[in-house]
């Protein structure tokens, strides 16, 4: 007789995520004096989100930075903020405090940074990126999709 156990309690399937980030902009193209928010969202985050840090860099010729909000995922966070670290880099970070973790599986955005076209040159149409990297603390593991946004000045 050939007895095999069988088992009496249900396989749980496990949740895959995505487990992105990724970096967009708006309006994706204009002159001087155009101000853009730059959107850092997270897409099916793996883990539970408390804290995160990440690096931004774009052209400060082009551009000047203006602020840092918190997204639609963070408005109840105790602090999402920007520092200009150095010319065209910005450290952007955020922690719950007592606000609401952002639970797995989420997506939307966590900061929207503003910054501003201020170009002088006599060039009438080119393009730059604006990009993120250096992901730190609750988004270490997660993957820029993409790393970067592209903004076209045009006169």
């Amino acid at each position: 007789m050939n007895c095999k156990k069988q088992s009496t309690t249900p396989e749980t399937p496990s949740t895959q995520y995505d487990n992105k980030l990724s970096v967009s902009l708006s309006p994706s193209s204009g002159g001087t004096g155009t101000v853009l928010d730059i959107t850092i969202s997270c897409v099916e985050n793996s883990k539970e989100l408390k804290t995160f840090g990440l690096e931004m860099t774009y052209d400060p010729a082009i551009f000047q930075y203006e602020s840092t909000g918190k997204g639609g995922l963070t408005e109840s966070w105790a602090s999402v903020d920007g520092n200009e670290i150095s010319s065209g880099k910005l450290i952007i970070g955020g922690f719950t405090g007592s606000g609401n973790p952002v639970v797995a599986g989420s997506n939307g955005s966590l900061a929207i940074i503003k910054i501003k076209a201020i170009y002088s040159g006599s060039d009438t149409r080119f393009t730059r990126q604006i990009s993120i990297n250096k992901y730190l603390d609750d988004i270490a593991d997660m993957s820029p999709i993409p790393t970067s946004a592209t903004f076209t000045f045009t006169k």
